[in-house]
């Protein structure tokens, strides 16, 4: 048994990073993150299961960010007392300069900071901005790389088909 255990092992690392990364079907990250702005405070992912959430991967430099941070704040505001939450992962180096973007494109959904890439290497994403649509089990559902108005469309029949009609 000993030899199959190592052979299943090597076998793992020799995999390339993609067939690691967190995809449609399988479970999200355990994971927690300081908020960003207040490192004393902490979000736990695993705190949140049994909501539908969204795990979204932003930074100040990110030009479709512009676009994606009040489209998920609009889809967060209209679908929160259903259970659903959105959860942003800045990726700036600097706090200021999340915290600049943030005074011209306000969000209420809570955020934390990810400067060590941790959360974000737990992920592998691979593009700026991402996103992880996690069903109220914790399995990723659906995975968007980059955003555009027809993402924001998606994303909302998305939602409402894991929210479901009584949820």
């Amino acid at each position: 048994m000993r030899p199959v255990l190592i052979v299943a092992m090597l076998c793992a690392l020799a995999l390339p990073a993609a067939a690691l990364a967190v995809g449609p079907g399988g479970a999200i990250p355990r994971i927690a993150a300081a908020r960003l702005g207040d490192s004393s405070q902490r979000l736990e992912l695993a705190k949140l299961r049994g909501e539908v959430v969204y795990v979204d991967f932003w930074a100040s430099w990110c030009v479709p960010c512009r676009q994606s941070m009040p489209a998920l704040d609009r889809l967060f505001r209209q679908y929160q007392q259903r259970g659903f939450r959105v959860v942003g992962v800045n990726k700036d180096v600097a706090t200021g300069d999340a915290l600049r973007f943030l005074q011209r494109v306000n969000v209420s959904f809570p955020l934390v900071a990810d400067r060590d890439d941790a959360v974000a290497k737990a992920f592998d994403v691979q593009a700026m901005p991402s996103g992880y649509l996690v069903d109220r089990n914790g399995i990723v559902r659906y995975v968007h790389r980059g955003f555009t108005a027809d993402t924001a469309m998606e994303l909302r029949t998305e939602i409402e088909s894991l929210l479901g009609s009584g949820a």
